[in-house]
């Protein structure tokens, strides 16, 4: 599965607590801060569990991909491509968390906060 940046994302549980690295396996963690430490050197594993958890109650059912992870680099004082967001959405599907709706023809970047 590849998500895109455009994808809308819903929480399955919308009461439920932050599940943070919830379905995503060691070496996946690893490979996703690998990728975004080569981007910023900021980024540590440490990172991943809050990012994680922000992640999660930015979805919303209005944000893309694309909105969450810009709202989370200026949170987080980090600078990454949206596109290293992505394998955090596809994990957090794969557990059945959350589910997503592309909208290629939305603009990236309308809804952040």
């Amino acid at each position: 599965m590849v998500a895109s940046l455009n994808a809308i994302l819903r929480k399955r549980i919308e009461d439920m607590p932050p599940p943070a690295l919830a379905g995503i396996s060691y070496p996946e963690c690893v490979r996703v801060v690998e990728a975004m430490a080569a981007r910023d050197a900021r980024v540590i594993f440490d990172t991943m569990r809050p990012l994680g958890d922000e992640f999660w109650n930015l979805i919303d059912g209005r944000r893309t991909i694309a909105d969450i992870a810009e709202a989370l680099c200026m949170q987080f004082d980090v600078d990454l491509d949206e596109e290293l967001f992505i394998p955090i959405a596809e994990l957090l599907i794969l557990a059945d968390f959350i589910t997503l709706d592309e909208t290629r023809d939305r603009p990236t970047g309308s809804q952040s906060q």
